[in-house]
């Protein structure tokens, strides 16, 4: 009897001390990215993004270049319980997606809610993205897009430049 007890005290401790992750925390973590960061596609396209916070640090500002005069932006933001980013994408639309729960504590999924200026889901969006912090000053991406029900992936690691 006493191994029962001590046994599912162990398990009881193990439990409570496991750490819970979410939206909150995972904004958090996100606010580290503040600063740039370079990537290169598997084509040797070289991306640039920038992480600011704003709005009194209730909003991560993530400003993408993707070449001469072409660039995108996407906001994160608390809405309610929730994590949200709005991507607004140099195709015109501006898909609107949310962390997906439950939240691993190393890879960050947002998925399509909505979005603003899409005709209709034929049309190239943006589906999902995922990240991954690597390091202090390493994180990887992967973005899917969806046109005509197809799918494209482009995944990239990053490091800080500043």
């Amino acid at each position: 009897m006493r191994r029962l007890f001590f046994g599912l005290g162990v398990v009881l401790i193990g439990a409570s001390s496991a750490q819970e992750v979410g939206p909150a925390d995972v904004f958090n973590q996100l606010k580290s990215l503040v600063g740039a960061w370079e990537g290169k596609t598997e084509t040797g396209r070289l991306l640039r993004v920038d992480y600011k916070l704003s709005a009194g640090e209730t909003v991560l500002v993530e400003t993408w270049t993707l070449g001469a005069g072409r660039e995108s932006m996407t906001l994160y933001h608390m809405d309610n319980q929730d994590l949200v980013a709005t991507h607004y994408c140099p195709i015109g639309n501006q898909p609107r997606l949310r962390l997906k729960l439950p939240v691993s504590v190393d890879r960050f999924i947002f998925d399509f809610v909505s979005a603003t200026n899409l005709p209709d889901a034929s049309f190239a969006h943006q589906q999902m993205f995922e990240i991954k912090i690597l390091s202090k000053d390493s994180l990887w991406r992967s973005e899917t897009y969806v046109e005509k029900g197809e799918k494209s992936i482009e995944a990239v690691t990053y490091s800080r430049q500043r």
